[in-house]
């Protein structure tokens, strides 16, 4: 039986009868509960949506414990840009390793073109023949055939864009660009080819789309930063995305973030990064801001990858109600992080907090393996239609290194349909109540 409710504020975890403690009687309701088939809002003690004997189980394990639950203060996650050490990073030299192409150091640029914003009007410089630019005010469109083209964009704009038609992959070197498309993406790449973004050293670059997306017919742009083909972030500089239309920064291929990079993601009306094939966060700093209803910080169709770096997201965005083909309602909560295959941690820190209804810190359809760095997952969320999770697993999740931390005041903090794998060798654990897991290794 599923259920769509709500704690009142204060509410004692247990305390089913509503009489301010937790006893046997709280058992005997439960259990007329169960056998008339009534439901209350304290019923569901356990936070899975149902009430089943599961819920008379917890309750007696409260009473035996020496009465009402311990209150719980979950750990503070605000965002944090302070400087963070990383290790060098090694770049391939063999042509034939399969990510020797992700590198930016790996291809000669032979190429400049140079393209400048400056207000209602751009120029772009230093293009040869295989490169056309069209410009219309501040809205600059590239079609090019050439091989080992590197665009350097610097200037400012409120009202401009910039737009690549390409055969081949291309770097996009930003140095100190302000760019706002109030109808669109502010960079639109229709190139399948990787797309290598590169921050400059010590530049501040901000990308801001519109509320409302005016489309051409057979394209996409789904975000304010938008790439059909992969998306490979690289740099000392900063970016800053600022999306009320769409997602932030999206890519019907891949995205890669390597250590150095930071980024500061901010929407309102979607994602904060979302990719088709995977996701691989191999350093850099990113922080998030995430306000959009039913929005996810990082939402990949197939897998996540974080091996490194330092990344915060902080979701306020709610559940989302919507209406499915049959009629019925259908709720779609928050999160930190999606994944619709597998989500692999090994290292790095990735910190969530997610305060809205319904929301899940991490919410994985295939394994999720954490196996090193730190994690730390806040859900401070009630529970509409279902009760917020620190950590969803539809199938397995296997634990083995770092520092595990999830927790859920009002939910469960470590939800798993398949088998959960915690490996020996840790030298602290903390899941003896649901709504707080933490395991250091």
């Amino acid at each position: 039986m599923a259920l769509a409710w709500c704690l009142p504020a204060g509410a004692v975890n247990g305390d089913v009868n509503g009489d301010g403690e937790v006893s046997i009687s709280d058992v005997n309701t439960l259990i007329d509960l169960i056998a008339t088939g009534e439901t209350s809002p304290a019923a569901d003690v356990n936070g899975d949506g149902e009430v089943s004997i599961s819920d008379v189980n917890v309750v007696i394990d409260i009473i035996l414990g020496g009465g009402q639950e311990e209150e719980i203060t979950p750990k503070e996650i605000t965002l944090d840009d302070s400087e963070l050490a990383e290790p060098s990073e090694n770049i391939p030299e063999d042509e034939d390793e399969p990510d020797y192409g992700d590198y930016v150091e790996n291809t000669s640029w032979a190429v400049k073109v140079n393209i400048t914003f400056d207000g209602d009007k751009a120029t772009v410089t230093g293009n040869p023949s295989s490169v056309i630019a069209t410009v219309d005010g501040a809205h600059v469109t590239i079609t090019s055939a050439a091989k080992h083209v590197k665009y350097i964009v610097t200037g400012s704009t409120a009202n401009g864009s910039l737009k690549f038609y390409s055969d081949r992959k291309f770097q996009l070197q930003l140095d100190g660009v302000d760019i706002t498309n109030p109808t669109g993406a502010a960079i639109n790449n229709q190139c399948g080819k990787s797309l290598y973004l590169v921050m400059n050293a010590g530049t501040v670059n901000t990308l801001r789309d519109g509320e409302t997306y005016s489309m051409d017919e057979g394209e996409d742009q789904k975000a304010a930063l938008f790439s059909e083909g992969q998306i490979l972030v690289s740099g000392k500089g900063l970016l800053n995305i600022y999306s009320v239309g769409r997602h932030c920064m999206a890519s019907d291929d891949y995205i890669f973030v390597r250590p150095g990079s930071r980024m500061y993601l901010n929407s309102t009306s979607g994602h904060g990064i979302k990719a088709k094939d995977y996701v691989y966060i191999k350093g850099g700093v990113i922080n998030m801001e995430i306000a959009a209803d039913g929005a996810k910080g990082i939402n990949c169709d197939s897998l996540i990858n974080i091996a490194g770096g330092r990344t915060t997201i902080i979701n306020t965005g709610t559940n989302k109600l919507e209406t499915d083909s049959l009629g019925n309602e259908v709720s779609t909560g928050a999160a930190g992080v999606k994944a619709d295959h597998n989500i692999t941690i090994k290292g790095g820190t990735l910190n969530i907090k997610c305060t809205g209804n319904d929301a899940k810190g991490i919410n994985v359809a295939q394994p999720f393996t954490f196996s090193g760095g730190e994690l730390n997952v806040v859900c401070t969320g009630n529970q509409v239609s279902v009760a917020p999770k620190g950590v969803k697993c539809d199938t397995d999740c296997i634990i083995n290194g770092g520092a595990f931390y999830s927790c859920a005041p009002n939910g469960r903090a470590l939800d798993v349909d398949g088998t959960l794998t915690i490996a020996d060798g840790y030298t602290s654990r903390n899941d003896s109540d649901s709504r707080l897991v933490e395991i250091i290794y």
